[in-house]
């Protein structure tokens, strides 16, 4: 019975590891530019300084539907979903709620221009 329990507690250990891996290696490349398509310079986004910080249905909302680019839904202008600038720049998620100190759970608070730079 003991190796049973253990093959199968292996078993369990051994998927996790391997759903992590292949979520870890699905996020893009660092160097990502992101537009808000605001009067500010594009955001160039590293993956990498925010997998340990965050899930990625965090940023992700629609992670759970497999939609993870913020502009299949939200555009330029508002429609169904809020515009693009205001989806990023909400208190509540994304990256204002870790990024600016009114955010929801500020965790390293940046002022426009350290995201923004020309």
């Amino acid at each position: 019975m003991k190796k049973i329990v253990l093959f199968v507690a292996a078993c369990v250990f051994s998927l996790g590891l391997a759903v992590g891996a292949a979520q870890a290696t699905d996020a893009p490349a660092d160097g990502l530019k992101v537009t808000n398509y605001g009067k500010k310079a594009a955001v160039t986004f590293d993956h990498s300084k925010h997998v340990n910080e965050a899930t990625c249905e965090q940023c992700h909302h629609k992670a759970s539907e497999g939609k993870y680019k913020c502009g299949e839904c939200h555009k330029a202008k508002a429609g169904d979903a809020p515009s693009f600038k205001k989806a990023a720049h909400n208190k509540e998620k994304a990256c204002w709620s870790c990024h600016n100190k009114r955010g929801k759970t500020p965790k390293k608070v940046l002022k426009c221009n350290q995201c923004h730079k020309k």
